[in-house]
C-alpha cells in the first residue's frame, strides 16, 4: 500500500510540475485560447491541464511540447529549474555567434559521419551506472538518441526523487549533447546545461547479437558536487525502443542503494568498478 501512496504522489506531483509551467509558457502569449487554436485543442481540455487535473495523452502532451520548443521532461520539471532552464536556453542563443571555419571543419566531419550506422541506435534507453556524488548508489537515467538534420543528438536526464533521505532533496539534471560513430564505437560527448557544471564523454560498444538491449562502455566526467573531482567508470545503456510511453519511463529513472533490487543483478555485475587480478585499467563488461 505504501508504494502505491508513493507512486500516486510521484504522479500528482507531475500534474502539479506540469500544469505550472504551461501557465508559464501560455503568459507569452495574448491568451489561452489563441494557444489552443495554435495547438487544436479543445479549450475545456486544455484548461484541465492547467488545472493540473488532468494529464495530455501522448500525442497532445507532444505537440504542446513540439508548440513551445521544450522537451517532455523538461516541462515535468521543477518550476525553479524550468525557469532556470529556459534563462540559459535564451543567454546562449543571445550569445552565439558563426563558428569559425577551422573549427566546423574538424568537428561537422566527425559529427555527420557514418551517419546511416547511427540510425539503428535511435531510441529511448536507461542509462545504468555508480553515482560519482553518492558512494554506494547507482543512477537509472533516462536517454534519448535521435537525429536532426544529418546530425545525431544525445539528451540524458539524471533524477532523484528524494525517497531516500540518504542522499537529500529532489534533483534533476539535463544533459545535452552529440553522438558519432568512429570504428565501430559509438561516441556520446554531453554537457550538463542547469548549472553549467560538467562535460563528460561516454564510449559504448554497440551489441549485435539479436535480442539483447544492452550496451555496455565507459564513461569520463567530472562529479556536480562541490569537489567537481574528475572520475571514469563503467556505464551500460538498455535499449527501451523508438515509441514508449516516456512518463512511465520517467518515473522509473532514480537513484538506488546497490543492494536495491530494482537494478537487475547483471546491471550491476556489469557496472561494478572493480579490477580483477592482472587488470590496471577499467574496460566495459560485456553484457
Amino acid at each position: 500500500m505504501a508504494r502505491a501512496q508513493g507512486r500516486t504522489g510521484n504522479k500528482q506531483t507531475e500534474f502539479s510540475h506540469l500544469a505550472e509551467n504551461l501557465r508559464f509558457l501560455c503568459g507569452h502569449y495574448s491568451s489561452i485560447s489563441e494557444v489552443c487554436r495554435r495547438l487544436d485543442i479543445n479549450r475545456q481540455q486544455f484548461n484541465r491541464y492547467l488545472a493540473g487535473s488532468t494529464y495530455p495523452s501522448y500525442r497532445n502532451l507532444k505537440s504542446i511540447c513540439d508548440f513551445f520548443g521544450v522537451d517532455r521532461e523538461e516541462i515535468m520539471l521543477d518550476h525553479d529549474q524550468f525557469r532556470r532552464l529556459l534563462s540559459s536556453t535564451s543567454s546562449t542563443d543571445e550569445d552565439s555567434r558563426t563558428v569559425p571555419d577551422k573549427l566546423y571543419g574538424i568537428l561537422r566531419p566527425m559529427l555527420s559521419r557514418d551517419n546511416k550506422a547511427l540510425d539503428a541506435f535511435e531510441g529511448f534507453y536507461f542509462r545504468y551506472f555508480y553515482s560519482f556524488g553518492f558512494p554506494g548508489y547507482i543512477f537509472r537515467s533516462f536517454v534519448r538518441i535521435y537525429s536532426e538534420d544529418g546530425i545525431t543528438y544525445f539528451r540524458q536526464v539524471e533524477r532523484s526523487t528524494g525517497r531516500d533521505t540518504a542522499v537529500g532533496e529532489r534533483m534533476c539534471m539535463n544533459y545535452h549533447g552529440t553522438a558519432f560513430m568512429m570504428r565501430d564505437r559509438l561516441f556520446l560527448i554531453e554537457r550538463e546545461l542547469r548549472m553549467d557544471s560538467t562535460f563528460s564523454e561516454t564510449i559504448l560498444t554497440p551489441n549485435y547479437r539479436a535480442n539483447n538491449p544492452y550496451l555496455s562502455g565507459m564513461m569520463l566526467c567530472t562529479s556536480t558536487c562541490a569537489a567537481h573531482q574528475p572520475g571514469s567508470a563503467r556505464t551500460v545503456f538498455e535499449y527501451l525502443g523508438k515509441r514508449i510511453n516516456v512518463r512511465d519511463a520517467l518515473r522509473q529513472c532514480d537513484l538506488y542503494h546497490h543492494t536495491d533490487p530494482e537494478i537487475p543483478d547483471k546491471v550491476k555485475r556489469a557496472i561494478t568498478n572493480d579490477l580483477a587480478p592482472g587488470e590496471f585499467t577499467l574496460r566495459p563488461t560485456p553484457l
